[in-house]
Formats: structure tokens, C-alpha cells, sequence
């Protein structure tokens, strides 16, 4: 029995082994435009694995509600109390020259007319949070915008950040290729030795 056989049979599969697990991760993105029929995965399907991501991240990752558990933290009172400022610094100019009314309009009166709407709408903050929150839940649909972003990606850009985070994990799959088409290389000549 001569070791020649063993050896190139391990060879040749783990050549192939790689060869098919290099070239299948390289056809996750090439090629780019549609040749002899082929098309890699991402080109050929992008808009649908788009749609499909965003439905995920929008049931699985990201939910309406998850975005806006901080706006129970927000608290609205500096932020109400200059909208009224502003609204009343830009009324109060016409109104005190108005003949009668001008006179009875006192800097106090204005003061304290403010400070009671400002606690009038300070209590009524979770009425108004609680309504923010569902006009926000139906009006943003994190779906379509994972979608639309996704499906306008940059497929250069896309391919340079897909290799950056998994390039171990790919050289990991090229090797375990390899090994693997070494093994079934092994295989081939044990099985016709076995079989003879």
C-alpha cells in the first residue's frame, strides 16, 4: 500500500473543501451585476432581505416602546414654562396698547397668570406623555426605516463592514472547509481500500 493516494486524496479535498467555502462566502456580495445567470446573494435579493431584516428588528430588537421608556424620565416644566414665556413676551407687546386693557395688565398679574397655567399643564404631564406615546406608536414604523435603509445601502460599503466584524469567522470557515474536505478526502481512498 502506497501513501501517495492518501495524501493527494486529502489534498484535493481540502483544496476543494476551502475553495467551495471561499468562493460561497465571496458570493455573498459578488457578483455584483447578474453574470452568465449568477448573481450574488445580497445584489440579487437586497430590497427583499431588507424588508425582511427590518420586519425583525422591528418585532424582535427594537420596539416602539423600548424608545420611548425615557420619555417617562423628561421632565417638561423648564421646557413649558420658556414656550410660555415666549408665547406671553410676544402678546403682551400688543395688548398693553390696547386703551383700558393695557392699563389693567400689570408685570404680577402677567407672573401669576403664567405660573398657574404652568402648574395646569405640569399636572396634566402624563396625560400628555401618555399622549405622545401612542401618537408616536402610530406614526413611527421602525420596520420601514430599518427597511429603506437597509435596501439604500452602499453594497461596497456594506461588503468592507461585513468583513471587518466577521473576518475571523470567514477564515474560520475556509479552514473548517478545508479540514473538512480533507477528512472526506481521507475517506475516499479508506472506503476503496476497505471495499476492495
Amino acid at each position: 500500500m502506497t501513501w501517495i493516494p492518501w495524501v493527494t486524496s486529502a489534498a484535493i479535498g481540502a483544496f476543494i473543501g476551502w475553495a467551495t467555502n471561499l468562493i460561497a462566502i465571496k458570493m455573498l456580495f459578488h457578483p455584483r451585476r447578474r453574470i452568465c445567470g449568477l448573481q450574488g446573494l445580497l445584489p440579487r435579493r437586497q430590497h427583499e432581505l431588507a424588508r425582511d431584516v427590518g420586519q425583525i428588528i422591528a418585532t424582535e430588537l427594537v420596539l416602539v416602546d423600548d424608545l420611548l421608556v425615557g420619555l417617562d424620565r423628561v421632565d417638561l416644566e423648564p421646557h413649558l414654562g420658556a414656550l410660555l414665556d415666549k408665547a406671553i413676551a410676544s402678546k403682551m407687546g400688543d395688548l398693553k396698547k390696547l386703551p383700558l386693557v393695557g392699563a389693567l395688565i400689570s408685570d404680577d398679574l402677567v407672573r401669576g397668570l403664567r405660573n398657574s397655567m404652568l402648574r395646569e399643564m405640569v399636572l396634566a404631564q402624563p396625560a400628555i406623555l401618555a399622549e405622545i406615546r401612542t401618537l408616536a406608536k402610530d406614526s413611527i414604523d421602525i420596520s420601514d426605516i430599518a427597511a429603506t435603509k437597509l435596501a439604500s445601502f452602499d453594497l461596497d460599503r456594506l461588503e468592507a463592514i461585513v468583513n471587518q466584524v466577521a473576518r475571523n469567522e470567514f477564515r474560520a470557515i475556509e479552514w473548517y472547509g478545508g479540514v473538512l474536505g480533507a477528512v472526506i478526502g481521507l475517506a475516499q481512498p479508506a472506503i476503496a481500500l476497505l471495499t476492495r
